[in-house]
């Protein structure tokens, strides 16, 4: 017959840490995993939300985004880090509301679907990325330049972890209003946490900085930038894949990157993985708590 091993307190607490350390783990997996399958209906949902807005409504917002674009061309670049200011706080008076999505930011190569709001506060860059107060808002035009700001992977999301795999003739779509903006991986380069002369528009270009911390490891005390420019030589429909996904770049049709299907692929695993370990230690630790109060009621 198996001898039943006692539950002491000292394994009790054991089975306690056990179980927080594999959710711990897993937790962040698991949610990665669900933001990836999530995506894609998301943004799907925000399009129906967008296609329902009549063109007055439309027309409305690009006057007042064009409004605050002019704005910012007429004063110094002013720009706070929004990484590291605590009190990250601006004003969008024209906005009825910046807490919902302005447009959707989409890397075909790295799989990625990221709702883009105004204004980089906390709250905003945990939910996805956001244009950085004092740079143009994406909505077009010559001599603007949007920064766009996310973090280097974020709890339960990869967010901007492989941005820096983005190479020159990579596709960026920012989608809004009906319509969708393509722009073409030109360079990329790092600065420091400060150098805000950086995000300055480059004469007449149209511009998206995509803007997040840097190395890939931390710490990361600078920022990289990874800049594209506007592709306008034809509509970006056309660029679509039979899946109905876009482009990935302008010499590959395929979207995704050798490195995001294998971090797909261990992230799948891992929460898989986790939720098996957190399933069997929770069975033996209930098993025991289960024999340990038989004897202590056989024993009254």
């Amino acid at each position: 017959m198996k001898k039943e091993i006692k539950l002491t307190k000292k394994s009790f607490c054991g089975y306690i840490l056990i179980l927080l350390g594999l959710l711990l783990l897993t937790s962040p997996l698991v949610l990665r995993f669900y933001h990836d399958m999530v995506a894609q209906s998301e943004k799907k949902a925000f399009e129906k939300i967008e296609a329902s807005k009549s063109e007055d409504e439309i027309k409305e917002e690009n006057k007042k985004a064009e409004t605050y674009n002019e704005q910012i061309k007429k004063n110094d670049l002013n720009v706070e880090d929004p990484f590291t200011t605590d009190d990250y706080k601006n004003k969008y008076q024209m906005f009825r509301s910046t807490n919902t999505p302005f447009a959707y930011l989409s890397i075909p190569k790295l799989d990625k679907y990221l709702p883009l709001y105004l204004d980089a506060t906390y709250e905003h860059i945990s939910k996805g990325v956001a244009q950085v107060a004092g740079t143009s808002i994406p909505i077009g035009g010559k001599g603007t330049r949007s920064a766009i700001a996310g973090h280097r992977g974020w709890w339960g999301d990869t967010m901007f972890l492989y941005v820096d795999e983005l190479e020159s003739g990579d596709y960026i779509y920012i989608e809004r209003a009906k319509e969708t903006m393509r722009y073409v991986v030109s360079d990329k380069e790092v600065i420091g946490p400060y150098d805000w002369s950086k995000l300055a528009p480059r004469g007449d270009l149209d511009m998206i900085t995509l803007l997040t911390c840097s190395p890939f490891l931390p710490p990361r005390p600078n920022r990289l930038l990874v800049n594209a420019v506007r592709d306008e030589s034809g509509p970006a429909d056309e660029f679509k894949l039979p899946s109905g996904e876009y482009v990935a770049s302008e010499n590959d049709s395929k979207a995704g990157d050798s490195i995001v299907k294998i971090t797909k692929f261990f992230t799948f695993i891992g929460a898989i993985g986790g939720i098996l370990a957190i399933i069997y230690t929770g069975q033996r630790f209930a098993k025991r708590l289960k024999a340990g109060f038989y004897k202590k009621t056989e024993s009254l």
